[in-house]
């Protein structure tokens, strides 16, 4: 009797495992969305068209899908024919596209050469399960990826492009998607007074880099410096120059380094570097041989103390230097670029005064004690760039430009 109660048990349970095997296996058929790796016939078609004043090649997906291709075509032919329309001589437009799969999307961008615009990339999302244009919105969390952008936005560019992007709907930006990051670019907001499209990359891959290689001698370089920190502001400069692929050189007080060794040792892991603005900033030329040698060597001993390593350069105070300073184990940097930010503290005219004066191995005075200045630098680096300048550290500007510093005592500026 205990034997067949027992199997009768056993059966039961048998048959509620099964039971709820079979439940779970519904359920997961109802909910999971089965993530779509490619389509597998996608066709490159062409549009071309060749006068003696325009020059139209755009090439572009076709799906084995016709719902899908009639949303990419209309596209693409209404952006063709507005070109085709201008009324512009001399036109020249040149599309190429790539394809990245991300569950059930498939995003399109596109690469644009277009003589009458400085608009470079456009993207189509597309839903391949419901066969219809989408929005970054659908595959992204909307709030993180607000939130990110607007972030990145701060510390890159100036006040009045954030302000730009902060209102705008996320939706209606371009984005480039790879996997290791998202590259945005603000394509459909009118910028004033800038003449470049301002972009921002979300990086899923710590790895991951953005860096443009700036080792280019035959390219313009200029440097800039900043002197009198660290101060609370030194830190979010430097995120403005990381997301610019700059570098910077900060002459820093001794005793404003010692109270801040985070940001000295974040600077040291940076591309930029860091050099001696003496240690309580007096006028050397007036130091007798003892005075001189504390005030300076002191910044160095603070500096091995955090990061083991020696200082390099020094920016005597005021640009003062005499046969004494110049003795001592450090080459003197200088500048030939000043624009007043500590008199003007106004970023726009501390701007104006630096893209008058820029020149190939410049060397520019600023302060990383003012946030004017902080936002003036986000306002030059993106400039700069247009003008064709990489913005760099004295190190570097040393290194590009083969300059011999062993028998040049004295840096205002280098040239080839």
């Amino acid at each position: 009797m205990n034997l067949f109660e027992n199997k009768d048990r056993f059966v039961k349970y048998l048959i509620s495992i099964i039971l709820l095997f079979t439940v779970l296996f519904v359920i997961v058929k109802i909910f999971y969305k089965e993530e779509i790796e490619s389509y597998d016939f996608v066709q490159t078609s062409t549009i071309t068209f060749d006068d003696e004043n325009t020059h139209i090649s755009v090439d572009y997906p076709r799906f084995d899908n016709d719902e899908i291709n009639k949303i990419v075509t209309n596209i693409i032919y209404n952006y063709t024919k507005d070109f085709r329309n201008n009324e512009t001589s001399k036109k020249s437009l040149e599309i190429t596209y790539k394809l990245y799969y991300l569950k059930n999307f498939v995003n399109i961008t596109f690469n644009i050469e277009n003589s009458l615009n400085d608009i470079k990339n456009k993207n189509i999302l597309i839903d391949l399960k419901n066969k219809k244009l989408s929005y970054i919105s659908s595959v992204y969390d909307e709030e993180y990826l607000t939130n990110e952008i607007n972030n990145l936005v701060y510390y890159k560019y100036s006040s009045d492009i954030y302000d730009k992007v902060k209102s705008s709907t996320i939706n209606n930006f371009t984005y480039l998607i790879d996997d290791n990051k998202i590259d945005v670019y603000f394509n459909n907001i009118e910028f004033k007074d800038i003449d470049y499209i301002p972009y921002v990359s979300i990086l899923f891959n710590s790895e991951a880099s953005t860096t443009i290689d700036n080792n280019d001698s035959s390219l313009k370089y200029i440097a800039f410096t900043y002197d009198d920190g660290p101060s609370e502001y030194t830190s979010d400069l430097l995120k403005t120059l990381q997301l610019n692929n700059s570098s910077a050189t900060f002459f820093m007080i001794g005793n404003r380094m010692k109270y801040n060794k985070e940001i000295v040792n974040e600077i040291e892991n940076s591309d930029s570097e860091i050099g001696s603005h003496s240690y309580s900033h007096k006028y050397l030329t007036d130091l007798d041989q003892e005075e001189l040698i504390n005030e300076t060597n002191s910044v160095n001993i603070i500096f091995n103390e955090i990061t083991s390593k020696n200082i390099q350069y020094l920016r005597p105070p005021y640009g003062k230097y005499n046969d004494d300073v110049l003795s001592l184990p450090y080459n003197i940097v200088l500048w030939n670029i000043d624009p007043k930010d500590w008199l003007l503290r106004d970023s726009n005219k501390i701007y104006n005064n630096v893209i008058r004066s820029a020149c190939d191995g410049c060397i520019v005075l600023m302060h990383d004690i003012y946030p004017e200045t902080i936002e003036a630098t986000k306002k030059l680096i993106p400039s700069l760039n247009e003008m064709g300048y990489s913005v760099v550290s004295v190190s570097k500007l040393i290194d590009i430009k083969n300059y011999d510093k062993e028998n040049n005592k004295i840096i205002s500026s280098i040239s080839n």
